[in-house]
């Protein structure tokens, strides 16, 4: 929430002695309200007061502690009152529930990181590619590629049973889906043949999902700990709602940043120098292809940066040198990303493809060194880049800051 945004105030009013599940009624619908994702509510007990018999009643009375009445307080969106309030319905039966707009005038930034109090609702992307379990996995992970998504859901009906990832065609020999997405469609269909008929079944994940009112800041950490780019979003019965991954953290990030009005962060964003990795992939830009292709396979990002001395010329990733590789070169490389490497390993060892490594790459996107983390977030999202090269105020290499590595990062500061 920001100062000068509408918000909504909503207040329950209870009595001490209402009780749910065996507790008070009031702690469970503050739990409910924390689940649903609410920014934030408070239980106040009333001291004095009458009600609708006109008797005056205090603290002191004897009585009145039967019945202490509790109102519990919540600030927030109203879009967010809209989606949640529901949920509370059941549960609070009968009692009187107001709500009124009103506006901040100020309000102070706490430490809730770069997420804030928002919740996957706030950032979900609403369409997310699904398929059925029974359809041929080659299908699915030719559509998979094609659309250049982060996953996709297995669906049976209405229920989600299992997710597909980009990582899940590698284990049935399968080249990096990255690479596929290169490929005319005669060298598409002859690299997923090997899969015959099996169906996605046989291939799908565990659905592991996430709840549409889950924070924000939490959902991040499960993407880092599980490994993950995305997951499903789901609502409160299930049904499969959308998707969040990097790429909605990242923008979330980023419009928090822009958040204008009177809050204020307490400190600035951290500069890319302290968030990039310092090992990166070298080779000479006029070094044989087949070698530096060699090298981009063996390297953990799958990428190389082209240097003349001290200066980064480009980039040779999987992606673009399948785009970019022409014959004889591209049957060698292609029976490479399918596991068969001893065709490129001699054409490196003889260097003898006839190509050099600048044939194959792009311009590299470049970010100072001294640049924040927010500069190069905008940078990745604008041009729909998985990575950038940092280079210091000379313009010579200082490593290379990824979409997972910020995401990291961000994290950490919440």
């Amino acid at each position: 929430m920001t100062a000068g945004e509408p918000l909504q105030r909503v207040r329950i009013y209870l009595s001490e002695r209402d009780s749910a599940e065996g507790q008070p009624l009031y702690l469970i619908a503050l739990d409910r309200l924390r689940r649903e994702g609410a920014s934030g509510a408070t239980a106040l007990r009333g001291i004095a007061g009458f009600g609708a018999g006109h008797r005056l009643r205090t603290a002191g009375i004897a009585d009145f502690g039967q019945q202490t009445p509790i109102i519990i307080e919540w600030l927030d969106r109203a879009e967010r009152v809209a989606r949640v309030l529901p949920a509370l319905d059941e549960l609070l039966g009968e009692a009187l529930i107001t709500i009124e707009d009103i506006r901040a005038y100020r309000a102070a930034l706490r430490s809730g990181g770069p997420f804030g109090s928002r919740s996957i609702a706030d950032v979900a992307r609403g369409d997310i590619m699904t398929v059925p379990p029974d359809l041929p996995l080659a299908a699915a992970l030719d559509r998979l590629a094609r659309a250049r998504q982060p996953l996709l859901a297995v669906v049976d009906g209405q229920r989600l049973t299992g997710i597909l990832v980009p990582e899940d065609a590698g284990r049935f020999g399968v080249m990096p889906l990255e690479a596929l997405a290169e490929l005319d469609d005669a060298e598409r269909s002859a690299s997923l043949a090997r899969l015959a008929l099996r169906p996605v079944r046989d291939a799908m994940r565990e659905p592991r999902a996430i709840y549409i009112e889950s924070p924000l800041a939490h959902t991040v950490n499960l993407l880092i700990e599980w490994g993950l780019d995305a997951l499903p979003v789901t609502d409160n019965e299930g049904r499969l709602v959308g998707v969040f991954g990097v790429d909605q953290a990242l923008r979330a990030a980023l419009d928090g940043e822009r958040a204008s009005g009177h809050v204020r962060n307490a400190e600035p964003p951290p500069p890319v120098s302290l968030i990039m990795q310092m090992l990166v992939p070298t080779a000479s830009a006029g070094a044989d292809a087949a070698a530096v292709l060699l090298q981009t396979l063996q390297s953990a990002a799958r990428t190389v940066v082209l240097m003349n001395g001290f200066y980064p010329t480009g980039v040779v990733s999987v992606s673009e040198a399948t785009r970019r590789v022409r014959e004889p070169l591209r049957s060698a490389w292609i029976a490479a990303l399918m596991g068969d490497r001893s065709p490129l390993a001699t054409l490196a060892a003889a260097s003898s493809s006839g190509t050099t490594a600048d044939d194959l790459a792009a311009a590299p996107a470049l970010i100072p060194s001294h640049a924040s983390e927010y500069d190069a977030i905008r940078i990745l999202i604008e041009g729909e880049k998985q990575y950038l090269v940092v280079v210091d105020s000379e313009g010579r290499l200082a490593g290379m800051v990824t979409r997972r590595g910020l995401l990291r990062a961000l994290a950490q500061e919440g």
